[in-house]
Formats: structure tokens, sequence, C-alpha cells
């Protein structure tokens, strides 16, 4: 897990001291060859990119360029083009958002800011399935496989959505869309090898069950290489196996359901453990995590009329990570009602009710523990919201999300946001919004004790019942503009104010009778406040009808104000963001059927990282992936990619005894059955 790592390692430092969519209008597409889709796509202009319908910023279907969010549509053309192998990967070149690799399947993941490998206030969802895990607020990146071609888009949130979402939605949501069964009929198989993505093999068919019901069945592994590393009995490298299936059924009367579910399986290794005492025992070598989980969800939609839709969506999900320092299990249940509901012409309410119910059992083996081991919790809310066209010009969205959860109790997310077109090719919003954290197992319920449980006294981290959400006020202001048909550029700016963040912080020595010794304890407390401001552009240009280049760049600005002693030095957040980041993507399409696409970013140096006690940072670095394709055949596909091409191997996070280098790596990838 490596998540607990960076408080557990501030208390060692105590210690020496004393003594962790694109979604297009299928309308056109339906009943075609799966390459025609691709073409459609591909040639979509600049104009057209602007009016397809996006659903996360406000749970309904409205415009890319009139959303009142800086939002931005990672498409399956550009996930295929990119030659991107993870999620994570797919989203490097999304302004504000940064990407870094620890390990070969570790990702520090975060939008504006508060970078770590927790990514624990981003909200991640997979077709409205939260993947967040209540143990640590956070994201296990390396369990999150998927076949890509089956990914429909990627729509991700710069900023809250907090009133729609719920609470984690603080700097950002990540929504995964995968395509409908009825879009992935036939064969689809696709193979690839190379220094990194060693072995990789998938497979998918689809089919139709009777009139408007079709499914799809899809099948998946990969093995993929280590970072690179000084030599030692740890490597880093992991193997996946997935296997997953959907149906989608529509009446043809405005009726809908989709029936979905996946199971997986794994060996992940590790170059540290996920907690590291340097006054405990470590756990024996090799450190490989065994992984497996599944779920099953169902979503049903009735649209009543064109005035209103109902929408209900319901899950079951379990994970079990068999790790050197604990057994984890987690079973999550979740149920949501939505209605949206016009109003006349100019006003539409969409409201929903919603309850998650997770039960979360973790065993120890050794130094890590949480007390008590079980936990059953529940998070209940709804939502309002109130959307309101004042002219045709100008749209006004309110609304908040009410919620009860078991950690810090009820809490209020609302939201203000506003749209204003001053011309056809103008696009103006601005939006005031509140979210919240919610704390997690490992800030109430932890009980580790970082020196000798025989020796006295005994220093314990513990968990805290009395710890609080953390909050945040945000400011958004966003232009849109169209220059000329082939130009488009996106602007974002930020001004948002935090309080109550998580701190570290030495309590009052009190004597544990149960095994009569001195407890000197380290709670967890809000003892911190902190602002960020920054500035994020896009923009998007086809220089020819073969040829698209689009360009970013994001700088932002953190302040931390701790108000206690910090010892998790979450003051080192701060640094742990780049200021600057610039991204440039070109798809360029060459007679004879061939692809040349290049992806080159630059990202600034890590100034500090709380995990890192001696206070420095890591370097910025500057790395370029190409990838040619040719599609000789209706069907086929041949590729050769190279990623990271500018050095032998960089470091891009985390401290040095608990990272991999990325390293420079090709692989070659037939794929057949577009």
């Amino acid at each position: 897990m490596g998540r607990v790592t960076n408080r557990v390692t501030a208390v060692t430092t105590l210690l020496f001291a004393c003594g962790l969519v694109l979604d297009v209008d299928r309308s056109e597409a339906q009943g075609r060859d799966p390459a025609a889709t691709i073409t459609v796509l591909k040639k979509l202009s600049v104009e057209q990119l602007l009016d397809v319908e996006i659903t996360s910023v406000s749970k309904a279907e409205e415009r890319l360029g009139g959303a009142a969010a800086a939002v931005t549509v990672v498409t399956n053309e550009d996930i295929r083009r990119s030659g991107a192998t993870t999620i994570p990967d797919a989203l490097r070149l999304v302004p504000g958002i940064h990407v870094a690799r620890q390990t070969s399947n570790i990702w520090a993941l975060s939008s504006r800011g508060f970078s770590s490998v927790n990514s624990e206030k981003l909200l991640v969802l997979s077709d409205t399935r939260s993947i967040y895990t209540p143990l640590f607020s956070g994201v296990l990146w390396d369990v999150q496989n998927y076949l890509l071609q089956d990914v429909d888009r990627i729509e991700v949130i710069r900023g809250p959505g907090a009133t729609l979402w719920g609470s984690n939605a603080v700097n950002g949501v990540i929504s995964i869309t995968s395509k409908s069964a009825r879009d992935t009929q036939g064969v689809y198989a696709e193979t690839s090898a190379g220094t990194d993505e060693r072995a990789t093999v998938a497979a998918r068919y689809g089919g139709r069950l009777r009139e408007r019901a079709y499914y799809r069945v899809s099948g998946s592994y990969f093995d993929r290489g280590a970072s690179f590393i000084p030599p030692g009995p740890n490597s880093d490298d992991w193997r996946l196996g997935h296997f997953s299936g959907r149906t989608d059924w529509e009446s043809g009367d405005g009726r809908s359901l989709t029936l979905q579910g996946d199971v997986y399986r794994g060996t992940i290794g590790r170059v540290a453990p996920s907690v590291v005492l340097n006054t405990r025992p470590r756990p024996s070598d090799p450190l490989d995590v065994d992984v497996s989980g599944g779920n099953v969800l169902g979503r049903y939609r009735h649209k009543v009329s064109e005035a209103s839709e109902i929408d209900l969506r319901a899950y079951y999900d379990r994970t079990h990570r068999d790790d050197p320092s604990f057994v984890d299990d987690l079973d999550t249940v979740d149920a949501e009602l939505q209605h949206r509901l016009a109003l006349g012409r100019y006003q539409e309410l969409t409201w929903g009710v919603s309850d998650r119910l997770t039960v979360n059992h973790n065993r120890g083996k050794g130094v890590f523990a949480l007390d008590p081991a079980s936990s059953t919790d529940n998070l209940f809310g709804g939502f309002i919201q109130d959307q309101l066209t004042l002219r045709p010009a100008l749209r006004v969205t309110v609304g908040t999300k009410l919620e009860h959860n078991d950690f810090s109790g009820f809490e209020i997310q609302p939201s203000a946001r506003a749209a204003w077109d001053p011309a056809r090719t103008h696009t103006v919003w601005a939006a005031v919004s509140r979210a919240v954290r919610v704390p997690t197992r490992l800030e109430r319920d932890v009980a580790i004790d970082t020196t000798n449980p025989a020796g006295n006294p005994i220093v314990r981290l513990l968990g805290n019942e009395d710890f609080d959400s953390e909050k945040l006020l945000a400011y958004e202001f966003g232009y849109r503009w169209q220059v000329t048909r082939p130009l488009f550029i996106d602007l974002a700016t930020f001004h948002n104010k935090y309080n109550d963040l998580a701190s570290l912080e030495l309590g009052t020595p009190f004597v544990d009778t149960r095994i009569g010794r001195t407890i000197i304890p380290i709670r967890n407390r809000n003892l911190t406040d902190g602002r960020t401001e920054g500035i994020e552009i896009a923009s998007t240009v086809a220089a020819l009808q073969n040829w698209r280049i689009t360009a970013s760049y994001s700088y932002i600005d953190i302040d931390l104000e701790p108000h206690g002693q910090d010892l998790n030095r979450g003051r080192f957040l701060a640094g742990a963001t780049p200021r600057h980041q610039f991204g440039l993507r070109s798809f360029f399409d060459l007679p004879a059927s061939l692809q040349i696409d290049g992806q080159l970013r630059a990202v600034s140096e890590l100034r500090q990282l709380p995990s890192i006690t001696s206070g420095t940072g890591i370097d910025g670095y500057t790395e370029l992936d190409l990838r040619l394709a040719w599609r000789g055949w209706r069907r086929m596909e041949l590729s050769v990619v190279g990623q990271n091409l500018l050095h032998a191997h960089h470091v891009e996070f985390g401290p040095p005894a608990q990272r991999g280098e990325v390293e420079r790596g090709v692989f070659a990838k037939a794929a057949w059955g577009f």
C-alpha cells in the first residue's frame, strides 16, 4: 500500500529527536462498423468538440463548451493514440493534474495540489462506482485494470464536485465511463510485448441477446516489469488477471437497464514495506502483495417524459489485499436514486438520495494495527440542484449536498455556478463551492507502537475519534474562446482556502492500565490551514485536416500554515506538486494508413516531500513518448510505442528508499477488431 508511510516516518523522525465524453453522438455511429466510428471521431472539428455532451459536472447531459467548470474529456482516441497502458498515464497531459510514478505500480495522482500516493482529495468513479477506500481515503491504482479499448471517455473535473458527488470530491473528480455493450460488438483482441510491458494479452467478444439487448465479455492478463532500482531482494514488477462482463438493454420507450461486473486477481511487488519504522522490525522479504476482488453494478433508467427522468443505481464491491504489513478486506454496498425534472423551458431540478455501507476488517502483521480491527460505517446523503436559464446566453446552477457519515457527522457542501456566452464563440464561467474530505480509518482507528512495545515509555501513534473533516472553500473563474474554426483556447483560474487540514501532534502522556506502561501518544488533529491558487490553460488547433495539436500549461502556488507541531511535516506538501507543468500532444495521420503521434511533457521540480525527512526535493524533468501505427487492414492495427525517450531513467516521486526510477521503454502492440 505505501499509504501510511508518510505519517509513520514522521513519528520515526520524532523518535530520533527524543532518543505517510468525449461522448460522440452515437445516432450516426450506431449500426456502423466500429472502425467507422473511430474515423468519425478523429475527423470531428474543434467546433464539434465543444458541442459534445458531458455528464460529470451536473449529472445531466450538457455541452462541454458551456459547462461552468474546469473540465477536460480524454477520449478513447486520445487514450489509444497516446500509447498509455494505464489510466494514470492516460491523464498525464490534462492541465492541472499531476501524475507521478513512485514505483512501477504506485502513482501519485492529484488535482490542484497536495500530491501524494493517497490521492486523498480526489474522487475517482468507474461507471459511477466509487473506487475510494475508507482505510486511507484514496485510490488503489495498482488494481484499476481496464481494457482501454472499452473505455469510452474519461471526464476530468478540476475543482470541487461535492455538491453532486459528495465527500472527497474536494480538488477534483475523475469519472471513467466504459462503452456500452451495443458499441462493442464482435471480436476484439490485442497483445503487446516490450521492455516494461513484458507481456499483455486481452480479448473481448460482444453479441446480441435479442432485439435491443446486447452483451460483452472480456478477459485480460499482463506481466509488467520493475522500475529501475538498485539491486536488492525486492522487485516492483506485477501481474494481474481481469475478467469482466456487461449487458445493456433498451426498451424503445425510454427505459434502459445495464448490468456489469468485474473480477480480478494478481500479485504486486513492492520496493519497500507499506509501513516503514526504523525502530521496529520490517516484514520479511519478498514484499509481494496478493490482491483480489470483484464488483457487480446495476443501473436502471426510465425517461418518463421529455421533462422527467429517473435513474436508479446500485452496486456491491469487494476487495482483498494481503500485504506484508496487514491483511485488509473491504465490502461496500451502495445505492442511489436520482430524479431529473424540467420545470418549464428555463428551469431543471435534479435531486437524489444515496446510501453507502462499508464493512472493513484489517489485521496487522506485527507493526501495523487498527483498533478496533473491524468497522462498519455508513454514509447517507441527499442532494438538490436547480439549473436556471435566465436568458439564452446566461445559465445559473445552485445546489447543495447534505450528508451524514460515521466519521465526522453531518456535512453540508453547497455550490453556485454561472456560465455566460457574451458571443457565440465565447463562454465565461465562475463558481463558488464548499467541499470536505471525511476522516479515514487510519486517522480514527490507527494504533501503532512506534517504539519497542516491551519498553517503557512507549511512543504510540493513535487515532482520534474527534478528528474532523478537512474543509475547502473554492473560488473559480474560466474563459473559453473559439478563436477560429480550427483553434480553441480554454483557461481556468482558482483560489482555494483550506481549513482543518490533518497534522500529527504530540499528546499528553498517560498510563495504559492494561500493560502498566506509560504511553506517549501522537494523534491526528486538524491544526493546519492553507491556500492554493493557480491557472490552467489548454489549447487545441487543427493545423491540417489530418493533424491536430494540443498544448497545455498549469501553474500552482501553495501556502500551508501549521498551527501545531506538524510532526508529519504536512507543510512540505506545499512543495510536493510542481509549480509548472507543460504538455504538448500531436496526432498526425500520414499516407499509406500510417499514424505518428507524440507527447512531450515538462515538469518543474518538487521542492519538498513530507516523506523526505531531510527537506530536499526532486529535480524536474522533460520526457517524450512517440507512437507509430499502421492500419493496413480494415480491422487490424500494428503499433510501436517508445516511452520516456529522453532519459535512460528518471525519478518522479517518493523518498529514495521507497521509490524506483521510471525507465526508457519500448513495446510493440498488435490489435484486431476495431
